[in-house]
């Protein structure tokens, strides 16, 4: 049965949840649209950690920060001119916002994140949950969306495709799919917010053809159709080829370490015993040179100290539970365990032991390096992932869905999350920690207000 609602949400992960939370809040009537709720979603994937500039927590830990100097790290990483200046300002403002919300409106447990500094952040502004996972991050969210009186929660419920109007100008709807039936639900406001292209091998070469064949590590909901949905009725696309590489995923796929590790004093080596980058660049672009490596893998090492900050991140707790880490006595233990070579490995953190002590820079450009590799080592066998897709189409600041041809938007549509183009540029090298999920929160709040009409 045809049923009307104020506002259709596409997707139940971080931009869809925040979307249909803030619109419900604001009076809107809302249907949360989820495919299938039991297959991790991007959100419920990640670290659980969002980027956000001049926040209460952020004053409480005597933190200066605004959106300015979020905006100034982003420009800095992506290059000047990259990212659009109305979705710049949209993201760096609005995360604040979206997190305030969701603690006072929501009553979202909030805190900052302090355990480790960040490539890229000059001040530090990620935000977690407790456990800081974005699992328990999603479960929180999701909860309180299914517990919203004004949100009605469809979940195994597949959207097919928009509802135009007879001229074909503006959404006015979506057709479903569920318990094979099909109908269609109206509404004046449809947020698309359910995932980017990840999963999408067709666009993946279309778009990103360097990820081809590398590990995705993102939900395999992300089939790109509603970026390509939006395209049909003419929506602008931009930064098409920009992704976030993981280069800390453990070998098969089943844990990932999370990107802390490195700015806690982690070292990357190849079979060959030697390190080969500079750990502490950005973690999506560091993603190619461990796929560059004999067999697409390196072992990663670390200290005492840095495995004890580094649990403190749930991705990395899940990959310790998993059997992921091993911990050493020894570096000769530890270059029997993955066949390196030991005497290669003695040198090789002999070598970063003295730019350690000189204070660096090292032959490979590292300048910090949060103490030496001294035994108990722990470490583990990674390889290099793609995460999520960070291109999309084009949004205004109320999250609406831009026309490529002509200025204007596309009436009734909006989008958020990896269907909207994010804050991370071009290719891989942009992408800042926080940056996805800062997009999320922030584009899912305004799609959320404009749903209310506030």
């Amino acid at each position: 049965m045809d049923r009307e609602f104020d506002a259709i949400v596409v997707g139940a992960g971080a931009a869809g949840l925040v979307a249909a939370l803030r619109a419900a809040s604001g009076g809107a009537r809302v249907a949360l649209i989820e495919r299938d709720a039991s297959t991790p979603c991007n959100l419920a994937i990640s670290g659980g950690l969002v980027a956000a500039a001049g926040t209460r927590w952020q004053a409480e830990a005597g933190v200066a920060d605004d959106p300015a100097r979020f905006a100034a790290d982003l420009r800095a990483k992506a290059g000047e001119g990259i990212i659009d200046p109305v979705l710049l300002d949209t993201v760096t403002r609005r995360a604040a916002e979206a997190l305030h919300f969701l603690a006072d409106t929501v009553g979202l447990p909030l805190h900052l994140h302090t355990a480790s500094a960040w490539p890229g952040q000059s001040a530090p502004r990620l935000h977690a949950t407790p456990a800081e996972s974005g699992a328990e991050l999603c479960a929180l969210l999701r909860e309180a969306a299914r517990a919203h009186p004004r949100i009605a929660w469809r979940d195994g419920t597949e959207v097919v495709g928009l509802v135009v109007d007879s001229d074909g100008a503006a959404v006015r709807g979506v057709e479903v799919s569920a318990a094979g039936r099909r109908s269609t639900l109206a509404a004046p406001h449809v947020v698309l917010a359910c995932g980017g292209f990840g999963g999408a091998p067709a666009m993946l070469a279309r778009f990103i053809p360097e990820a081809v064949g590398a590990l995705h590590i993102g939900s395999p909901l992300s089939d790109g159709r509603a970026i390509l949905w939006a395209e049909a009725l003419g929506a602008a696309l931009d930064c098409m080829d920009a992704y976030q590489g993981q280069p800390h995923v453990c070998l098969g796929g089943k844990a990932r370490l999370g990107a802390a590790l490195p700015a806690l004093g982690a070292i990357l080596v190849n079979r060959a015993g030697e390190r080969f980058a500079r750990e502490d660049m950005g973690p999506s672009e560091l993603t190619a040179h461990i796929l560059a490596q004999p067999g697409g893998m390196a072992v990663e090492i670390w200290h005492e100290a840095a495995h004890r900050a580094a649990l403190q991140g749930g991705p990395f707790r899940a990959a310790v539970a998993a059997g992921a880490v091993e911990r050493f006595d020894t570096p000769a233990d530890l270059a029997a365990r993955f066949g390196l070579p030991a005497a290669a490995l003695a040198a090789t953190l002999a070598e970063y032991a003295a730019a350690v002590a000189s204070g660096g820079p090292d032959r490979l450009g590292r300048r910090r390096f949060a103490g030496t590799l001294e035994p108990p080592l722990y470490a583990a066998a990674v390889t290099g992932g793609l995460a999520h897709t960070q291109g999309g189409v084009r949004v205004d600041g109320a999250a609406r869905v831009l026309r490529a041809a002509k200025d204007g938007v596309i009436p009734g549509l909006y989008a958020a999350g990896g269907v909207a183009c994010g804050v991370s540029g071009r290719g891989a090298a942009g992408y800042i920690p926080g940056n996805g999920l800062a997009q999320s929160f922030a584009l899912g709040f305004a799609a959320g207000t404009a749903c209310a009409g506030a």
